[in-house]
């Protein structure tokens, strides 16, 4: 680019001058080879920053003040979301300078200053060796490289374990219910200072509460209108004469196809007032079919959207939405097969 005017390809025939901007698409590969090399496409940038050599084999940090490749993933609840590398000014907070940017597995060929971040991108950071270290402790983004080896601050870790393993034990022993205990660990985690009251409500996703509390709303609606009990009666009709299993094995099904497209939390809801009035239209116990929803709605393996987590393996395990599917569907359907056996003999329908 230069100027505000782009230049499109063919490249032959073009000269570059000084203040051109360059967009490079290339693997973390052949970036390394290029830094290596001392190409000079990258002088300027590096000169302008750095003035150390270029470490890049992927092992720890080495002593002194060498530049080390590395790459980190935008966590869920990062300030960094949909705000761009300039306006985060992430050079003057980390330290680094971002070369690349991938997207679900996807090289994203756009000026780096004009991407919009989200969450589960995977930045190709260079820094210094001190620098790299010090993303261990940054709460935005997850260091790749060695960070399953080392935690980012062992106290802390040891103070989070204590106050989870506290929580669990007056759970267990009944002195307090599970709500309490909860709120009651979330609080210690703030008062000692494992989090700080900005860190823990990033750490709050508002889509889960907004989506859960829509679906409690169609959940009632449905129960209040007597929509629930149509779609009972309906799915009844539809399966009479198969029996209790099969209409169990089909109930466990249907939720286990939409908890791919929408969230478990919010399958969850939607479909527990159906599967009272569905079990009362049998004549069966309505924890048989509710316990069905708790099982099916955590069957969401076979999409990156089912899960949180589905999305945030998707950029730096380099998955795409094939991926999930190719994997998880059978996941999915060996469950409701070993469900669809196993339930019917364990109720004894």
């Amino acid at each position: 680019q230069r100027g505000e005017h782009p230049i499109l390809p063919p490249f032959e025939d073009v000269t570059l001058s000084a203040g051109d901007v360059v967009i490079v698409a290339a693997t973390r590969q052949t970036l390394t080879e290029a830094l290596k090399s001392g190409s000079r496409i990258f002088e300027g940038m590096l000169e302008e920053r750095f003035a150390e050599g270029v470490e890049t084999n992927g092992g720890p940090a080495k002593p002194g003040g060498e530049l080390i490749l590395a790459e980190t993933v935008v966590a869920p609840g990062s300030r960094m979301i949909g705000q761009t590398i300039e306006q985060i000014a992430f050079r003057h907070q980390t330290g680094c300078i971002v070369l690349g940017v991938q997207r679900r597995s996807r090289m994203i060929r756009t000026l780096l200053n004009d991407i919009r971040l989200e969450a589960g991108d995977v930045l190709l950071v260079l820094g210094k060796a001190s620098r790299i270290q010090d993303l261990r402790q940054n709460r935005d983004v997850l260091l790749l490289e060695w960070s399953a080896t080392e935690l980012p601050d062992p106290k802390l870790a040891h103070r989070a374990l204590a106050i989870f393993g506290v929580m669990v034990a007056t759970v267990l022993t009944g002195i307090l219910p599970i709500e309490i205990a909860a709120i009651g660990g979330a609080l210690a985690i703030i008062a000692f200072g494992v989090l700080n009251i900005r860190q823990a409500a990033r750490a709050i996703d508002r889509r889960i509460f907004l989506m859960v509390g829509a679906m409690l709303g169609v959940a009632t609606a449905l129960e209040v209108t007597g929509g629930a009990q149509a779609i009972a009666v309906a799915s009844v009709d539809m399966f009479q004469g198969y029996g209790v299993p099969v209409m169990l094995s089909a109930f466990f099904f249907a939720i286990a196809v939409t908890t791919n497209v929408l969230t478990n939390n919010a399958t969850a809801v939607l479909f527990t007032p159906i599967a009272i009035s569905t079990a009362m239209q049998l004549g069966v116990d309505p924890m048989i079919f509710v316990y069905a929803v708790i099982f099916a709605s955590n069957c969401s393996f076979a999409t990156p959207m089912g899960y949180q987590t589905n999305l945030l393996v998707m950029g730096p395990g380099h998955y795409e939405f094939r991926d999930f599917v190719r994997a998880g569907t059978p996941l999915v359907i060996l469950l409701w097969l070993a469900y669809s056996f196993f339930a019917p003999w364990y109720y004894g329908l």
